[in-house]
């Protein structure tokens, strides 16, 4: 069976800017892998930038791997360069894809490359969550994931002896029976702790459910075990989200010479809906029009 996730091996154009390649702005995809939430917000984007959306990467399929943003950053490195082989780069990233495009600058500052600018928006800083969160997945952890959720512990006894989490999906993938799995139940816990990612997975099949709350699992566990190697010369342009704000958003500090906080309005999950996606654009947009200004003078 094959249970990779269906991705792209290069940056996404979401909108083209005039005259075209005059500036590039890249989006680095959210909790899900996907780069949706980023539609509206690309539409109003300074029309001199072309906008692309970065997408998951490769190895993140229907196992939970044990990958770090470290790496995540890298490989999109890759596909940035695709489009624009050489800086000034202006990268992006809502959430975890914030988390992403700060590392993605550090190691571009690291390789001499020049930084147009970075924004982070209302991305949680590293030390943020739990330790626990960070733990690596194994067949025990899934074993106990799983546990819970099943109604004939008979197919789990084969899937425990597995030697690693990709060996255990992979078994899980091929053997899982619909009358095995107490779906209720998971999509339930899948709602109490992802709600806003997925408010309904009814409409997947259980395939679908597995990779689509694997990929979030794999991605938060990187994020909550990312320790930045360095810190960020380029200034660094922080949204915080002004309903619900996220505790201790001033630890970017720690991590960013030249921090600068906006507050942006809206919710952690509305910062790019209809109603606050316009007043977002308009900051948004001043700090790519100073990136454009930068290198135009340069």
């Amino acid at each position: 069976m094959n249970i990779q996730y269906h991705y792209k091996k290069a940056a996404v154009l979401l909108k083209r800017g005039h005259p075209p390649g005059a500036n590039r702005l890249f989006f680095v995809h959210d909790g899900t892998g996907r780069i949706e939430g980023y539609f509206k917000v690309a539409e109003l984007v300074e029309r001199t930038f072309s906008v692309y959306g970065i997408t998951l990467d490769e190895r993140v399929g229907y196992a939970p791997q044990n990958i770090s943003i470290e790496e995540l950053a890298i490989s999109y490195i890759e596909q940035m360069k695709q489009i624009q082989p050489e800086g000034p780069y202006c990268i992006a990233g809502w959430s975890i894809g914030g988390t992403i495009a700060a590392e993605m600058v550090r190691i571009l500052e690291a390789d001499g490359e020049e930084v147009g600018c970075c924004v982070l928006v209302d991305a949680p800083p590293p030390g943020y969550y739990p330790p626990q969160d960070a733990q690596p997945f194994s067949a025990v952890s899934e074993t106990d994931y799983i546990r819970p959720f099943l109604c004939n512990e008979e197919p789990l006894k084969r899937w425990s002896r597995s030697g690693s989490a990709q060996a255990f999906w992979n078994a899980v993938a091929d053997t899982i029976q619909p009358s095995d799995f107490d779906r209720p139940s998971f999509l339930r816990y899948v709602r109490e702790e992802w709600a806003d990612i997925f408010p309904d997975g009814s409409g997947l099949s259980l395939h679908q459910l597995f990779c689509a709350v694997n990929i979030v699992r794999t991605l938060h566990r990187a994020r909550a075990a990312y320790v930045p190697r360095g810190s960020i010369d380029s200034p660094v342009h922080v949204f915080q989200a002004t309903e619900s704000p996220l505790e201790g958003m001033d630890r970017w500090g720690r991590y960013c010479a030249h921090p600068v906080y906006i507050p942006a309005e809206g919710s952690h999950y509305t910062l790019f809906d209809v109603e606050h996606a316009p007043a977002f654009a308009r900051q948004f947009n001043r700090i790519l029009k100073g990136a454009a200004a930068t290198k135009k003078s340069g």
